[in-house]
């Protein structure tokens, strides 16, 4: 994805702030897109395309990309920053969206 096209989604999603943080509570620059910093950001997909997702809105995310490193192709679980997340998507509205899971949700073997 071009810069343009990540700047026009982050004006959409968090309209005209400089800053912002991740799902993960990183902080994000609009001015860094693409780069690999401390306030770097990218867009990535929920349901990883490698595995059969779509690339249209309803599957994309803005994060850190170190977030994005972190979740890697891990779907619907995922671990950032040593939080546990899970991705579910809405079939009515067409859309996926992330859960922070706390520890009351999982069990040993995974989710309850």
């Amino acid at each position: 994805m071009d810069k343009n096209e990540a700047l026009k989604i982050w004006d959409l999603e968090i309209k005209s702030k400089d800053y912002a943080y991740d799902f993960s509570g990183r902080k994000i620059k609009r001015s860094e897109y693409g780069e690999k910093n401390s306030v770097g950001w990218v867009i990535g997909y929920l349901f990883p395309l490698e595995l059969g997702g779509l690339d249209y809105d309803g599957n994309r995310v803005i994060m850190h990309h170190e977030t994005l490193e972190e979740k890697g192709l891990n779907y619907p679980e995922f671990s950032v920053l040593h939080k546990k997340f899970i991705v579910t998507y809405d079939k009515n509205e067409d859309y996926y969206y992330i859960e922070k899971l706390t520890n009351n949700d999982f069990d040993e073997g995974g989710l309850v």
